[in-house]
C-alpha cells in the first residue's frame, strides 16, 4: 500500500510539471517598408554622390500644407536627403494635392495614390516651391540654399520618374520613386560692397535622386 501510495504521488508531480510547461507563441515580424534614399548629379560638370549610410547620410519627408479657407486646400510632398554630420544635403519635391482640410488633415490615401500613380505627373514641369510640379534644393557644403524655379532658363530642362510604387506598414504609407532631372537651382544673396541682392546659379544634370514620400 505504501508503495502504491509513492507511486500516485509521484505521478501526480509528473502531471503538475508537465502542465506548466507551455509553448512560447513568437509573433510573426510586423511588415516594414524598406525605405532608400542615393543621390548622384553632376553640378556645374562636377560629380556629386551621396549614399544612404555613408557619412551618416539618412532619408526624411515632410509636407507643407496650404490651407485655404475660400478654396480647396493643398500639400506638397518632399524627400530630403542629409547627414548630421555634413551640411551638403539635397530635397526634391513634388505637389500640389488639393484636398479638403475639413474631412481630414492630410490628403486621403486614394489621393495620394492617385497623385503620385498619374501619368501625367510622371514628367512633371519644374516649379516654384513644388505648387504646381517639382521642386529641387540644393544645400552646399557650406550651408548656402540652392532652388529651383519656374523660369525654365535651360533649354534641355527635364523631369522624369523613372519608377514610382505606392507602399503601407504599420508607420505610415509611402510613395517609393526613382526620378532623373536636368535643372538649373540658384542662390540669391546681399552683396554688402554693391549694396545689392545678386543671384548665382548651379547646372544640375545627369541627376538621379532615388527617395520616397510619406503621407
Amino acid at each position: 500500500m505504501k508503495y502504491l501510495v509513492r507511486s500516485l504521488a509521484v505521478l501526480s508531480l509528473g502531471v503538475v510539471v508537465f502542465s506548466c510547461n507551455k509553448r512560447e507563441i513568437i509573433p510573426p515580424p510586423e511588415p516594414k517598408v524598406d525605405l532608400k534614399n542615393h543621390f548622384y548629379g553632376k553640378l556645374n560638370g562636377s560629380d556629386v554622390e551621396l549614399t544612404q549610410n555613408v557619412n551618416g547620410y539618412t532619408g526624411s519627408s515632410e509636407v507643407d500644407l496650404i490651407i485655404n479657407a475660400a478654396t480647396l486646400d493643398s500639400a506638397t510632398y518632399y524627400s530630403t536627403f542629409s547627414s548630421p554630420q555634413s551640411l551638403q544635403k539635397i530635397s526634391v519635391g513634388h505637389g500640389s494635392l488639393v484636398f479638403d482640410w475639413g474631412s481630414s488633415e492630410r490628403p486621403t490615401l486614394a489621393t495620394f495614390e492617385s497623385f503620385y500613380l498619374s501619368g501625367l505627373n510622371q514628367e512633371p514641369d519644374v516649379s516654384l516651391n513644388g505648387l504646381n510640379g517639382f521642386t529641387v534644393t540644393y544645400t552646399d557644403g557650406v550651408g548656402r540654399a540652392w532652388k529651383s524655379n519656374s523660369n525654365h532658363s535651360y533649354p534641355q530642362e527635364s523631369v522624369e520618374y523613372n519608377s514610382m510604387a505606392l507602399e503601407s506598414d504599420a508607420k505610415g504609407d509611402y510613395a517609393k520613386f526613382k526620378v532623373s532631372f536636368n535643372t538649373y537651382v540658384y542662390h540669391t544673396y546681399y552683396d554688402n560692397i554693391q549694396d545689392i541682392y545678386l543671384t548665382d546659379s548651379i547646372l544640375i544634370t545627369d541627376a538621379v535622386y532615388t527617395g520616397w514620400y510619406k503621407r
